[in-house]
């Protein structure tokens, strides 16, 4: 069995910190953010600025003149939107950086961490938390699954084929094989990544229990909550795990009641729909665009 440290080590191809992403996401704390500066940063990487140009033109700019420019791209669609779409872009390449070859369905779990995003982000609007923390947080919260698959290969895809989706018996199970589990391993890299604190605590704990009302724990409740409805989203009925039953303490942490879990649902769905050039995004997609 080996540490946090040991398996993150033990990747061959680690990817690099997602320094743009970060960045953008320090900006969004400032309320006299520069929009020239937010361009910069994106300017200052080619390969990420022809990718957010092609998949923002292919996903909102239809009917219209094609966007040909970063800039023109932020003032069309707005920070926020820009936003998302360069941390999904990157977290994208992440994946395709962690490469599994022992029947790991990265598209799978690619797709379960978008819905997770578009989730946290509609639930921290409903809560008044800030959205492109919770999008992030939701979009990378179970970014260790990739590194043991990446080192155990098969063994660890056998075991999320025998225990399934249910995290409550997946993460225990990680524990009891390897000695550590996922959660753990996520937020470890994106502390090394140099993250915000609140979305490294909200990755370390998104399957552990939390009484805590402070604004890390206030994240924690959103991420729990939206990596259950995602779940509850991608699977079949007759598998599908109880959303409250899982986190228990999710919705009253954030001062919701089953009652909302309705119209959340419907606002998240639609969400998907808005951002379903991202979920569409298979890995060989990506490489091609490379």
């Amino acid at each position: 069995m080996q540490s946090a440290d040991q398996y993150i080590d033990a990747v061959k191809d680690l990817p690099p910190a997602p320094i743009v992403a970060t960045k953008l996401l320090d900006l969004f704390s400032d309320p006299d953010r520069d929009i020239h500066r937010v361009v910069e940063l994106i300017r200052h990487d080619p390969s990420l600025t022809g990718k957010v140009l092609n998949r923002c033109n292919s996903a909102h700019f239809s009917g219209a003149l094609p966007a040909t420019d970063i800039f023109e791209v932020v003032t069309r669609l707005g920070f926020h939107e820009v936003y998302n779409t360069v941390v999904a872009l990157v977290t994208a390449s992440t994946f395709t950086r962690l490469k599994t070859f022992g029947g790991m369905d990265l598209n799978k779990l690619w797709r379960h961490s978008v819905i997770s995003a578009v989730a946290a982000g509609a639930i921290a609007k409903r809560v008044d938390e800030p959205q492109a923390v919770a999008f992030t947080a939701g979009l990378l919260h179970d970014i260790g699954k990739l590194i043991l698959a990446s080192v155990e290969d098969s063994h660890y895809a056998e075991l999320v084929r025998l225990h399934g989706v249910c995290h409550l018996k997946l993460d225990r199970a990680e524990q009891e094989v390897f000695g550590v589990e996922h959660a753990a391993l996520g937020a470890e890299l994106l502390a090394r990544w140099g993250l915000p604190d609140t979305i490294v605590a909200a990755v370390r704990h998104h399957h552990s229990a939390s009484s805590s009302v402070a604004a890390p724990g206030r994240l924690v409740a959103i991420i729990k909550l939206a990596n259950n409805l995602a779940h509850f989203l991608s699977i079949d009925a007759a598998q599908m795990c109880d959303t409250t039953r899982c986190n228990p303490n999710a919705l009253p942490l954030l001062g919701l009641t089953d009652k909302e879990l309705p119209e959340l649902i419907q606002q998240i769905d639609d969400g998907l729909r808005h951002v379903q050039g991202f979920s569409k995004l298979t890995f060989n997609q990506f490489n091609q665009s490379n």
